[in-house]
């Protein structure tokens, strides 16, 4: 067989289903949360993105998160976040120039942004009720997000340096309604139902020292390349 006929069946069918019986998956298969968020650039307030993070609790205190920009079999995979919580100290240890990379959650969880996708057929009481340990356990969490495709301004490729993106923490901060309204209808939830939902369980919580810089010090953070003599 000719070296160019080999290649053709690279991206057959065939050769797609001989590689799931053949390979081991282990590492993907092991994701057992979907979480759909926004993210906001860290270095322009003006750009949001939806998020669905593909989760695996690597223990109770420290989850890894891949990030695709939807939940389709297509979905383009634009990033990571990996989420630490605050019972074992591992936020409030961290450098204080580390820090300004991690953003908290408080305000995602409690304003109903940060959601669990379920699957279409589960009702969403359903839904609200698995929300609750997540919830409960997410609002005292941090997390460190690096997108690697910029895909609301270069939807084809991921071109340029990888971004730090962040949350919000206040009303007004976006992300625009008619996101927070598509994404409502696409999965059938209710984020401002959500919210009042929420206030019914959620404690009173202050987040730890440090997270959120750039509320104190109004300005983001840029990735740059620099090149270095080897």
């Amino acid at each position: 067989m000719e070296p160019e006929t080999k290649q053709s069946v690279y991206h057959s069918m065939p050769f797609h289903a001989a590689g799931t019986a053949m390979m081991s998956f282990k590492p993907i298969n092991s994701i057992h949360q979907h979480l759909c968020a926004f993210h906001v650039y860290s270095q322009d307030r003006s750009r949001h993105v939806e998020a669905h993070h593909y989760c695996k609790h690597l223990s109770p205190d420290f989850h890894q998160c891949i990030i695709y920009d939807s939940d389709s079999p297509n979905a383009k995979l634009i990033g990571i976040e990996y989420i630490v919580s605050e019972k074992a100290s591992i936020f409030t240890t961290l450098p204080l120039e580390e820090k300004k990379f991690w953003h908290s959650h408080k305000y995602e969880v409690e304003s109903g942004l940060l959601q669990l996708a379920t699957k279409s057929l589960v009702p969403g009481t359903a839904t609200d009720a698995a929300e609750q340990p997540a919830m409960l356990e997410l609002q005292k969490t941090y997390g460190k997000t690096i997108h690697t495709w910029a895909i609301d301004i270069s939807p084809e490729l991921p071109l340029g340096s990888p971004n730090l993106m962040v949350s919000y923490t206040a009303d007004g901060q976006g992300p625009p309604e008619h996101m927070v309204q598509k994404r409502d209808a696409e999965w059938g939830q209710d984020t401002a139902a959500k919210r009042e939902l929420r206030k019914g369980y959620l404690p009173p919580y202050e987040k730890a020292d440090g997270a959120d810089e750039w509320e104190k010090t109004h300005r983001g953070v840029k990735f740059d390349v620099n090149e270095v003599a080897l």
